[in-house]
């Protein structure tokens, strides 16, 4: 068995890897600015999606309006947990032992009458670009 021995040369092989300067085929775009990414896509009717996270945990959620979120130009579709049924809270087997809680799950995704942790999602806002959708999302944060 090897003895270990602090700072001792392992290997005297050469390398020409570690230590050398890469050529990089892309590195000329990215200077210029030529280089694509996916958020340079526009596709045509391509939506932007924002989403409405509480600043709070544990706080209940009293009322959201959406009515002046949905008027908004350039808004497709504004979505809080009040957009699908309540789901049972009862374990359900889905698949060989998976056992699942999907009422808990349903509420975890969009928050349903009480926030649970910071960062807790509330609504949901498609929009035609980001911008719209960011001012939605103070739109219906503000008459809370």
């Amino acid at each position: 068995m090897l003895d270990y021995k602090p700072n001792i040369v392992l290997s005297n092989k050469e390398f020409n890897v570690v230590g050398s300067r890469p050529i990089r085929p892309d590195g000329a775009d990215k200077v210029t600015g030529r280089a694509r990414y996916g958020a340079d896509t526009n596709l045509p009717g391509l939506l932007h999606g924002k989403i409405l996270r509480s600043p709070h945990s544990h706080a209940v959620i009293k009322s959201v309006d959406t009515s002046a979120a949905e008027a908004f130009p350039g808004v497709r579709a504004v979505v809080t947990s009040a957009d699908w049924p309540e789901t049972s809270r009862k374990l359900s087997d889905l698949v060989e032992g998976a056992i699942q809680n999907l009422g808990f799950l349903s509420t975890n995704v969009l928050a349903r009458g009480k926030v649970f942790y910071k960062g807790h999602a509330i609504a949901g806002v498609a929009a035609t670009s980001p911008h719209i959708a960011e001012q939605v999302l103070e739109a219906i944060w503000s008459k809370e």
